[in-house]
């Protein structure tokens, strides 16, 4: 008989963790090199860094839970009857990299409140993502911009039971709209509103003890935040009129 050839896997492949904190840090490397390369590519120059705060509720809008927590079944299969609606938070990189693009990289907060006995869910997204202002914010004649936004990434996320922590390393992405105010040509504020997607946050596999035999499907709330920008290098001159 012919020998039976495997190739086995990187131990970096191995986890979905590992794959997902690979994933990010590929795509956080391709948008930093993609960020410094297109001002050469435009027409004139036109890039600056920044970096934001921002805060705000988290609204619920569904996600189910099946099995038991700490030795007791869940008291409902809806996410929404287990928690209450939580807060989000954002420390962000961004880098605008064109008259109608920019880029950012964030670190998130989100956490809910316990209810019903059910302890409560928090994570923390690291994503990438890109915004796109309806209007060139170079502009002198706009100071109220509207914008699109997406990101994506990991989360890394805990749930407390007594066998220890039943949350897990999943994937997120969110995609919504905004509105950015500026004030002058270093501050800016911005709120915006994004749904969001985690893809199954809870799963007790790999828990010493059965008595939190738990797991979920995908988890979707609306955060609604409010923060403000600093530009601590200047866009290039302000486009013709």
């Amino acid at each position: 008989m012919l020998p039976d050839w495997t190739i086995a896997r990187p131990s970096i492949l191995r986890t979905k963790k590992c794959v997902l904190t690979l994933f990010f840090l590929i795509s956080f490397g391709t948008v930093l090199l993609f960020s410094r390369a297109m001002p050469v590519m435009a027409d004139q120059p036109f890039s600056w860094q920044s970096v934001s705060f921002d805060g705000g509720p988290a609204f619920l809008l569904g996600g189910s839970v099946t099995g038991f927590l700490n030795g007791k079944p869940v008291a409902s299969t809806n996410l929404l009857d287990l928690e209450n609606n939580g807060m989000m938070f954002h420390v962000r990189w961004g880098s605008y990299v064109l008259p109608h693009l920019g880029l950012r990289f964030s670190v998130g907060y989100e956490t809910f409140s316990a209810n019903r006995g059910f302890s409560g869910l928090s994570g923390m997204p690291l994503t990438v993502g890109a915004t796109v202002p309806l209007w060139d914010p170079r502009s002198e004649n706009h100071t109220v911009i509207p914008y699109f936004a997406a990101d994506l990434g990991p989360s890394f996320n805990s749930l407390s039971t007594n066998a220890g922590n039943a949350g897990s390393v999943s994937f997120t992405a969110d995609a919504g709209a905004g509105v950015m105010v500026r004030l002058n040509g270093r501050v800016s504020f911005y709120g915006e509103a994004v749904g969001t997607y985690v893809d199954s946050p809870i799963s007790t596999r790999g828990l010493a003890s059965s008595s939190s035999n738990l797991s979920s499907g995908p988890l979707w709330f609306l955060p609604v935040v409010f923060g403000v920008t600093y530009e601590f290098r200047t866009p290039g001159q302000a486009p013709a009129s």
